[in-house]
């Protein structure tokens, strides 16, 4: 029949035996039912069964995806050795909190390997590059350090999304959460943004950690002049600018590449390395993103430059009574206090909250 020759092809493509994929009819048939766009799935897989680390990977988290492994997808995320390497780095009651099903954005693998498709950004599968950028995706959707604030409307399709990573600052070890930019399918909304800001505002709230995003000032320690052990700044000085750098490290991960937004000063003040990023067994820590540290002397200039240029910095339309800045103990926000309010402003037709699972 013609559903035995498409078990036999989807066998051979995950070194199977069709006969095995035959016998989990029910459950292939079931994923490919969850998923919006299936024939992505496995478009995604031929862009990049050429390369040697990618090919084995995302056979693996198909077969997760298909019930054809003893592995689940929340295994593959939370357990995987290269992954736990990252994950503990973190105290458990951190980790709880990110992962708790009220925490704020989705770790949906399915909304995940969505976000290019839908922002229309260089992380689409449908693509003229192939997997020159669509590679990082399995960074996103297999590594579990890693979440995303979004709206979608009522077909699951990503409206405004920022994707989120759990990081380790390089000097005082201590977690932080990076806000990538925010992306909208549809163009710049007030609404959606008022969404998002109020998402991460909750965000920081349920975490007790700080959320940050490239026009975040850190905090200095205490003891700005001491670092625990493995701790470590860059100090720039050049064009009138003294920054003292802060890396946000991704300490390891399942993944060999993931991608990393522009930050403004990538050029000018070598602040970071954006793009595609490739981990090696040699160097298996990449840097995600770094920010100036606030007793840099041109800490305070940094921010103000960068206000009113990004979805983070923006002043919305209708704001908050609690949307104004405000300083913690750990860094200088940009997001208020959370609330329980849902936010003020209209949310785009069809709108649901996402899912959440681990």
């Amino acid at each position: 029949t013609l559903e035995r020759v498409e078990f036999d092809a989807l066998g051979a493509m995950l070194d199977l035996e069709g006969s095995f994929v035959a016998s989990r009819a029910e459950a292939v048939r079931s994923a490919l039912l969850e998923w919006r766009n299936p024939e992505l799935l496995f478009r995604y897989y031929d862009d990049n069964r050429q390369d040697e680390r990618m090919a084995p990977l995302i056979r693996r988290w198909l077969r997760a995806i298909f019930q054809l492994s003893g592995e689940t997808l929340r295994e593959i995320r939370r357990a995987s050795a290269a992954n736990r390497r990252h994950l503990d780095m973190f105290s458990e009651e951190v980790l709880e909190r990110w992962y708790a099903e009220d925490c704020p954005g989705t770790s949906q693998t399915k909304t995940l390997f969505m976000v290019g498709e839908d922002a229309g950004s260089c992380l689409r599968v449908i693509s003229s590059e192939g997997s020159r950028y669509n590679k990082a995706l399995m960074g996103y959707v297999l590594q579990s350090h890693v979440r995303v604030l979004v709206v979608t409307d009522n077909v699951g399709r990503v409206m405004a999304r920022s994707v989120i990573r759990l990081l380790l600052r390089s000097d005082t070890r201590e977690p932080v959460i990076f806000a990538d930019p925010m992306f909208f399918t549809l163009g710049f909304s007030y609404e959606l943004q008022a969404e998002l800001l109020y998402q991460a505002r909750a965000l920081q709230e349920h975490m007790g950690v700080p959320v940050v995003h490239a026009c975040s000032v850190l905090a200095a320690p205490p003891e700005p002049g001491s670092c625990p052990e493995g701790g470590y700044v860059r100090r720039v000085t050049e064009l009138d600018y003294d920054v003292v750098w802060v890396e946000l490290l991704e300490c390891d991960g399942v993944a060999p590449y993931t991608y990393s937004e522009e930050l403004p000063y990538d050029e000018l003040l070598q602040q970071h390395t954006a793009g595609v990023l490739t981990r090696t067994a040699e160097q298996p820590q990449l840097v995600i993103a770094v920010l100036p540290r606030s007793d840099s002397p041109s800490a305070d200039r940094y921010a103000r430059e960068r206000q009113g240029l990004t979805g983070w910095t923006i002043v919305p339309e209708k704001p908050r009574d609690d949307a104004g800045g405000t300083r913690t103990n750990n860094h200088r926000s940009y997001f208020g206090p959370a609330t329980a309010e849902p936010p003020p402003d209209s949310l785009p037709e069809g709108f649901v909250a996402p899912a959440l699972d681990g």
